[in-house]
Formats: C-alpha cells, sequence, structure tokens
C-alpha cells in the first residue's frame, strides 16, 4: 500500500509540475487566434490559461502540496536521511524532469486532456489560490501579448516554411516577406 500510495504522489507531482510549465508557456494571444480557426484543445484549454496568476497559483500551491506530502509520507516509512534522499531523487527525475520535458512540447494536448484536473484543483485550492493570484493581478497587471519586430515576423515565416508541420511553402513565404 505504501507503495501505491508513493506512485499516486509522484503522477500528482508530475502532473502538477508538467502542468505549470506547459499551461503558462501557451500564449494567451495565440490561443485566442487557434480558438478563431477552430483548435477545439485551445477552446478548451482558454477559459483556464486566461486567468493566468490563479492558474499558476493553483498549480504550485498542489505541487508544494504533493511533494511535502510525499517527503513526509517517505519519512514515515523509512529512516530520515534514506527518505529524504529518496523522495529528492523521486521528485527531482519523476515529479519534475520528466514530466516538464513531456508536457512541455505538448503543452495544448495535455492541458486539453487534462481540463478537468485543472479546474478540479482550481476548486479546491480556491480558497488559498485565489486571493494570492488577485494580489498578482494587482502588483503585476495583465499579461502583455507578444510583439515581433519585422526581422522577427520575417524569421517566424522562414521557420514555417521549413517546417513538415506548416501548410507555407516557398512562394508563399517570400510574398509574405516581400510584403514585410
Amino acid at each position: 500500500m505504501e507503495y501505491l500510495i508513493s506512485v499516486v504522489l509522484i503522477a500528482l507531482s508530475a502532473l502538477f509540475s508538467g502542468l505549470t510549465l506547459g499551461l503558462l508557456s501557451l500564449d494567451v494571444h495565440s490561443l485566442q487566434r487557434r480558438m478563431k480557426y477552430g483548435d477545439t484543445y485551445a477552446a478548451v484549454v482558454y477559459p483556464l490559461r486566461k486567468h493566468g496568476n490563479l492558474l499558476l497559483t493553483t498549480l504550485l500551491l498542489g505541487n508544494v502540496a504533493v511533494n511535502t506530502t510525499l517527503s513526509i509520507f517517505l519519512g514515515s516509512i523509512a529512516s530520515g536521511l534514506v527518505a529524504g534522499i529518496t523522495a529528492t531523487a523521486l521528485i527531482v527525475v519523476f515529479g519534475e524532469i520528466i514530466p516538464q520535458s513531456v508536457i512541455s512540447r505538448h503543452a495544448l494536448y495535455f492541458g486539453a486532456k487534462t481540463a478537468w484536473f485543472t479546474r478540479l484543483a482550481m476548486v479546491v485550492l480556491w480558497p488559498i489560490a485565489y486571493p494570492i493570484s488577485k494580489i498578482l493581478d494587482y502588483f503585476l497587471g495583465h499579461e502583455v501579448p507578444t510583439v515581433y519586430t519585422k526581422s522577427e515576423l520575417i524569421d517566424i515565416v522562414a521557420e514555417h516554411e521549413s517546417s513538415d508541420l506548416s501548410d507555407i511553402d516557398n512562394e508563399e513565404r517570400q510574398i509574405i516577406q516581400g510584403a514585410l
């Protein structure tokens, strides 16, 4: 039973950690554009992401609570030093590095598929997360859109033209670059 509880806590740590990096790397304005063109994942993630400080606060509180619980739990089944080293190793490798690597590359997909979990965490942690997020909103203000220079836009179009994931071809790239 102890192993099952440890695995569940590590999985929760991974989810909180990965979603923190993944969801917060998504630009709110980019999500709005994607929604406009029918991206269903963006439509699911946008309502969560538009409240950036509440999302950040919720995910960080959840991650810290789970990691602390894991450390305390392992301390009850192993000696102090062994529990500390084991908890640190498990959290760093399986709760931080691996999930952040995977989820950050597929943030929109994972964010959409786990939106139910994120909403649940926001409801459960609301009494603590909401006041903190409001303080952050007050001092930091609203998120600003990413604005590109003409040179950066030319580079972005060139990156699209050379990517297999984009439908921009060489001729379209040249037209866009000429217009800029």
